[in-house]
């Protein structure tokens, strides 16, 4: 095994040892795991020997998931167990005792362990078609064990087990189900470690990046409505808005699709024209005191996660950020290119038709704008090595870069959890979060000492 040293003088192995431990079991490895070899599992889940041939592909799936159920465990852990079970085998022999340890088999004929469903992921892991690589990833194949849970619970030997201990996020529910078995969670640890992560997360950006995006929208939608193209400026208006909504309520890009035309257009004018106090970044504002602040209302309406039911949520945002994010103003616009399509409610983005708008068709212009910010050279504001397609998308760039910001300004981490109530489901102590609309105002009022600081310092 080819060993190299670091320059404290640490071992570190390479690639061999890996994939000697990924396939190589571990001495005393049965006393720490339930394990049966291929052609007892066969018999178990198939009632039959292998096939030799026929059944090769089958047979190295149940060694598979054997293998990766063993690397679920250390080998120095598997190593301490099976010397304190052999000291208390001596110390019976010593003393003329009956050792207690439980008979290793036979196991019954039966899956108690969730096999059949490791070799299901197995499979899956090795015919799938991924979306970053050619081959899916782990997180791709545990959505089986998923299914397979509910296909449980549906079942009439899983109706009996539906009762739990606890309400609420604690809950508590004994089962038989094999997807919840030690070895299978085992086999899990064993299957990740082995199938590793290659990830493609959307990056952020600063936030002078999206004010340079917002501008860019701004100078074209203006062109686009002094040559007479209404329709092509109204969707730049909506655009903008969308992007800067996302950015400075630290949404999710889907999320801004819940923002309700008929809630902004009854707030708009409340905090219009407020006045910042000295000290507001610094001290704990009153309730009068969070009235005089310039804040804009962000209004969403729909079904959040966490919630049953369609809920209605109110977020006052500050009218500008620190560094030129001009929420406000672009609401104001969004409202006006609404009022002139002919809609006062549903969707604030939409079409003039009042059908939900495109995410595809909003995140294809958000990356255009980006990669016009990057070849901006005098900017550098994005590296001129990333790939915009790739590495950026509506969805989360936006809310990484508010987040981002807010990090640097020093902001508490529960401001996040703040912004987006329906996330903190916990909050509520396993009960269901709900609002009424009539008096969410005075309710985001309340927050706007922490809502408003959040947006100000972007």
């Amino acid at each position: 095994m080819t060993v190299i040293r670091d320059e404290a003088g640490n071992k570190w192995f390479k690639q061999e040892e890996r994939e000697h431990r990924l396939n190589h079991g571990v001495a005393g490895v049965h006393l720490t795991i339930p394990f049966q070899c291929e052609t007892c599992w066969m018999r178990n889940l198939e009632g039959r020997d292998p096939e030799p041939g026929l059944d090769d592909l089958y047979v190295s799936h149940l060694r598979r998931a054997n293998l990766d159920a063993m690397a679920g465990k250390s080998k120095n852990t598997i190593m301490t167990h099976r010397r304190l079970i052999h000291r208390m085998l001596r110390d019976a022999i010593e003393i003329r005792k009956t050792p207690s340890i439980l008979p290793r088999g036979p196991f019954p004929l039966d899956d108690l362990v969730g096999m059949s469903l490791a070799v299901d992921e197995l499979h899956y892991s090795i015919t799938g078609i991924g979306r970053i690589n050619d081959h899916v990833q782990f997180d791709t194949i545990r959505k089986l064990r998923s299914a397979f849970g509910k296909l449980w619970e549906s079942s009439p030997r899983g109706a009996r087990e539906g009762a739990s201990f606890a309400k609420g996020t604690g809950r508590v529910r004994p089962t038989s189900c094999p997807s919840q078995s030690e070895w299978f969670r085992e086999f899990s640890s064993g299957c990740e470690y082995r199938m590793g992560y290659e990830t493609m997360a959307d990056h952020g950006v600063s936030i002078v990046a999206i004010v340079n995006v917002l501008d860019f929208i701004r100078r074209d939608a203006e062109t686009a409505e002094f040559l007479g193209d209404e329709e092509e400026a109204n969707e730049l208006w909506k655009i903008g808005a969308f992007v800067c909504i996302v950015t400075a309520g630290s949404l999710r890009g889907y999320e801004g699709f819940f923002t309700d035309l008929a809630g902004l257009v009854e707030n708009l004018n409340k905090g219009r024209d407020g006045e910042i106090p000295d000290g507001a970044m610094k001290k704990i504002l009153t309730e009068a005191e969070c009235l005089t602040l310039p804040h804009v209302c962000l209004c969403l309406l729909g079904d959040f996660k966490g919630e049953g039911g369609t809920n209605y949520h109110m977020m006052n945002l500050a009218n500008k950020s620190i560094s030129g994010l001009e929420v406000r103003w672009w609401i104001e616009q969004l409202v006006d290119v609404c009022k002139v399509e002919g809609r006062l409610s549903g969707p604030a983005f939409a079409t003039p038709g009042g059908k939900l708008a495109s995410m595809g068709d909003y995140n294809s212009v958000f990356k255009s704008y980006l990669k016009e910010v990057q070849s901006t050279t005098e900017l550098n504001l994005i590296p001129e090595g990333n790939n915009v397609d790739e590495m950026y998308n509506l969805n989360r760039t936006p809310r990484k870069s508010a987040l981002t910001r807010a990090k640097r300004a020093q902001l508490d981490k529960s401001l996040q959890d703040e912004m987006n109530r329906w996330r903190t489901v916990e909050n509520a102590r396993g009960k269901k979060v709900r609002f009424n609309m009539n008096d969410h105002y005075s309710e985001a009022c309340l927050l706007m000492p922490r809502t408003w600081m959040y947006v100000y310092a972007l």
